[in-house]
């Protein structure tokens, strides 16, 4: 999605690894993942959006102390717009909306926002049957971004164009920090390898436009926040183990 998804430095990593046992070994464990949040919105970010969708995507790796150290990149969109009166300025009386051939057109309004985080955690195991797995606590510093994407028909609203989109996203930025506390599982046949658990985001943003039609200047300070429950799918990776070779 974007270039902080991906970071040279866990690739190198990543063929440090050894296949070994994970029933009685904690081994360092470099990762892919991809993971999904519903999401329901608290603070400033609820009186703009609704029920917001969230597609994360990390590469990491599990440590052989069972430290965790992850970077992730999460999509943000949904069509639960609540601020929809942003284009009340070129609706007629009677709430539509005119192209430049003067016809009705329907326009549509969208969230769009990403966030990138580093992330620091720990695995605590449950039993001593699989070590490399259990209660996972992370705690993440970032950055967030989210706007209102606008699209309409063929693009044929002079007060809508690409150039004067900027006028009304509402576009806001700012430092965020992330938890999450769950379940997370590297199996012993090191198929079955997930995260489930409970994902807080909070966004101390401001406003980044100058002026915002049906607004005026927009460098408002805001307080944004996010909770969902967020599952994700972990690709492990591991390197063959050398092979022994014997001598009479």
């Amino acid at each position: 999605m974007r270039r902080i998804f991906l970071f040279p430095f866990f690739l190198a990593v990543a063929f440090t690894s050894f296949s070994q046992n994970l029933n009685d070994t904690i081994i360092s464990i470099p990762f892919v993942s991809l993971s999904y949040s519903p999401q329901i919105p608290g603070g400033d970010f609820a009186k703009r959006f609704g029920f917001t969708n969230n597609i994360g995507l990390n590469v990491g790796i599990k440590t052989a102390n069972n430290w965790l150290f992850e970077l992730e990149g999460n999509f943000l969109f949904s069509k639960n717009v609540k601020e929809d009166s942003i284009l009340n300025y070129i609706r007629t009386s009677e709430g539509y909306i005119i192209s430049a051939s003067g016809d009705a057109v329907n326009v549509l309004i969208y969230q769009r926002g990403f966030t990138e985080t580093i992330l620091v955690g720990k695995v605590i195991p449950f039993k001593t049957s699989n070590k490399n797995s259990g209660l996972a606590l992370k705690f993440g510093v970032g950055f967030m971004h989210h706007k209102i994407k606008i699209e309409n028909q063929d693009n044929n609203v002079p007060a809508l164009t690409k150039e004067n989109l900027v006028y009304v996203d509402r576009l806001t930025m700012g430092l965020s920090l992330k938890q999450f506390i769950g379940y997370q599982q590297f199996s012993n046949n090191k198929r079955i390898n997930f995260n489930i658990g409970l994902e807080l985001t909070e966004g101390f943003t401001q406003g980044m436009r100058d002026w915002q039609m049906n607004y005026g200047v927009y460098r408002d300070k805001r307080f944004d926040f996010l909770i969902g429950i967020r599952a994700g799918w972990f690709l492990p990776i591991y390197r063959k183990a050398p092979e022994e070779y014997y001598l009479d």
